[in-house]
């Protein structure tokens, strides 16, 4: 999306957040150049693949997504090794800022440190807002962070230029909570600045999916009900993890099992075979033959395409026989899907073809 300031921010109805995961990465990379022209994600940044300095991480996401929102990976295992430096508050966290700064088309996230300095929080947004023209403040703690939240608010020269990204992390199983918590804070926000600008964002993709069936299943996306059930875009922008599990987690040794994922609007299917009894193969079949199953989608969908080919062909592609490609066509059919739900008039996507109309 070649948008800069409160226009970028005017144009966002769908947030995608990902991490710079390959897998993730590679699946938004893979998508129509229509919807990439529709999305400005939010990327964490983290160790990718064996980068592990936050320099060349930026460099990487730079090249293969071009322009989106940065933040920080802080989980430990997933974190770059220079983390702590580039996250000191000193001089209002100006190592993050500098850094980015060196990356044309990356906008740099606020740092929140629910137990750090607000006075070094509001000069750092300050900044931030007085060189981008925008500034995204992504809490995973809305409730605790609250008061940093407000406090940002009101320091801004223009509130329009705020995008306050409220994620709730995984929430199947936890909706009724999450929402009374959502709206709290919602309403906290308007009533300290009735045109906050504000997304909600949530996964309700699981840790593991064995638990709802052993061969295959579907499951309904909770996030959309989230969103719905908070007012819809009439309150806030809808985000989501992009189908990933949003929670860190110790990862366990153990032999997976082939699983193809498919994606509609609202709803997960999968399929899982052992490799002894059809492996991928069999998955892909199983999953064309769903009565939801749209013919038309996959013919569009880089992921969906893929497992197209496989039950067609009755070959694994390469580069698909581990768990990995398929994460990846899963994230690159959500995000189409899901870009699809928030532009319901495709009259009202962004043609690529006519960005420099918009600018």
């Amino acid at each position: 999306m070649n948008l800069h300031g409160q226009q970028l921010l005017d144009s966002i109805k769908y947030l995608p957040c990902l991490r710079s995961r390959q897998a993730e990465v590679k699946g938004y990379m893979q998508l129509s150049p229509i919807a990439k022209a529709s999305l400005h994600p939010l990327i964490s940044i983290g160790k990718f693949g064996r980068l592990t300095q936050t320099s060349k991480v930026l460099e990487a996401i730079q090249a293969k997504i071009g322009g989106c929102f940065v933040d920080l990976n802080m989980v430990s295992d997933q974190s770059c090794d220079d983390l702590a430096e580039v996250t000191n508050p000193e001089n209002h966290y100006l190592n993050w800022r500098e850094l980015v700064r060196g990356y044309p088309g990356l906008t740099p996230a606020a740092i929140i440190d629910s137990d750090g300095s607000e006075r070094a929080f509001i000069r750092q947004v300050v900044e931030i807002e007085a060189e981008y023209n925008t500034v995204l403040i992504r809490t995973k703690k809305p409730s605790i962070d609250l008061g940093f939240l407000k406090a940002a608010l009101a320091a801004v020269a223009d509130v329009n230029s705020v995008f306050i990204v409220l994620d709730f992390g995984y929430i199947r199983g936890a909706l009724e909570t999450k929402i009374v918590e959502a709206r709290r804070v919602i309403t906290a926000l308007r009533e300290t600045e009735p045109s906050a600008r504000i997304a909600v964002v949530s996964s309700s993709f699981p840790k593991s999916v064995a638990a709802y069936g052993d061969g295959q299943a579907s499951l309904e996306i909770i996030d959309r009900e989230f969103h719905t059930q908070l007012g819809g875009d009439e309150v806030a922008i809808y985000g989501d993890h992009s189908a990933i599990y949003p929670e860190p987690f110790e990862p366990m040794i153990s032999r997976w099992v082939p699983r193809i994922d498919y994606c509609t609007e609202y709803s997960w299917f999968y399929a899982r075979r052992r490799d002894d009894d059809g492996g991928y193969v069999e998955c892909a079949r199983r999953i064309v033959s769903l009565e939801d199953w749209d013919v038309e989608f996959a013919r569009a969908n880089w992921g969906a395409d893929i497992i197209l080919q496989t039950a067609n062909t009755g070959v694994v592609p390469s580069g698909f026989g581990a768990p990995a490609n398929w994460i990846a066509a899963r994230v690159n059919m959500h995000i189409e899907r899901q870009l699809s739900v928030s532009f319901p008039d495709e009259a009202d996507a962004v043609d690529p073809y006519d960005l420099d109309d918009l600018m």
